[in-house]
């Protein structure tokens, strides 16, 4: 994720410009009560392509660590591990929905690549339909050996916009419930919620890139940074609960999904119809 030059301010009235034309506002709570426009606060970054990419590896073998994996297909990605199920364009997703924890994160032993990161969210599109992917949730980034952690929260519609949420704080162990809506195929509604700390981040946006609406994604991801995948940092165990998506007619929930693997990185299992897990092997 390569940072754009300056910060700026989000008024929580006023829609911005994005990249094309792309615009948003953004809305925010905390404890209940409005949250002062002047402190909402957004930084742009490159849009990255992170729909999932291929991986020529083999089947993966079942998952160690006491985790079972069911009856989910799953197979090898070189970015993406964890679930993603699949609508049609008859009955396309309206909505996906997740509970976290944002986990420990910490440098992967014999990686030497910095700036090393993990992101966790989760979106819709991305997998079989490439040409857009809109998603939120968090990340954590290792700029260099020295392993000092910096956790924060981020939305993108690609490849028009992405801002990280520099006011939305993340810690470690803090509970996230992200909802990512689709309302038509050019707009939707985020809404980011920090579960511990009380906040609620509500972005609301139009003249998106055109979304096929039919990939429901739960995932921990290597992601790219200036163009370059990063180094993968290491991190506890990440839960993705009470998931669903909700079509037009309908739900779609963990079970039948596609479980990604990433080789030797990190693995992923389905629990139930509602919860699927991802960690480091």
């Amino acid at each position: 994720m390569k940072l754009l030059s300056t910060a700026f301010l989000v008024s929580a009235l006023v829609a911005q410009q994005a990249l094309a034309e792309l615009t948003f506002t953004v809305k925010a709570t905390r404890n209940g009560k409005p949250v002062p426009a002047s402190e909402i606060k957004l930084e742009p970054f490159q849009p990255s392509r992170n729909a999932r990419t291929a991986s020529n590896s083999r089947v993966p073998p079942p998952p160690a660590n006491g985790k079972e994996r069911r009856t989910n297909p799953s197979s090898y990605s070189s970015n993406w591990c964890g679930s993603v199920n699949h609508a049609t364009a008859l009955n396309p997703i309206k909505k996906i929905h997740a509970y976290f924890q944002h986990p420990t994160c910490t440098k992967r032993t014999g990686v030497a690549t910095y700036p090393q990161a993990a992101a966790f969210w989760a979106g819709i599109d991305g997998d079989t339909y490439t040409s857009a992917l809109l998603q939120s949730g968090t990340v954590c980034k290792i700029d260099n050996s020295t392993g000092i952690v910096r956790n924060e929260a981020w939305w993108q519609w690609y490849p028009s916009a992405a801002y990280t949420i520099t006011s939305l704080p993340v810690a470690i162990d803090d509970w996230f419930e992200v909802t990512v809506e689709a309302t038509t195929t050019t707009s939707g509604v985020i809404t980011l919620e920090n579960l511990t700390q009380s906040l609620i981040y509500t972005i609301t946006i139009t003249g998106g890139p055109t979304l096929g609406r039919v990939d429901a994604d739960w995932v921990v991801e290597r992601p790219t940074v200036g163009g370059s995948p990063a180094g993968f940092a290491h991190f506890t165990d990440v839960w993705f609960q009470d998931a669903y998506a909700t079509r037009t007619t309908g739900s779609l929930g963990i079970l039948g999904a596609n479980q990604y693997q990433i080789l030797n990185s990190c693995s992923s299992a389905e629990y139930d119809d509602s919860n699927e897990v991802s960690w480091v092997p």
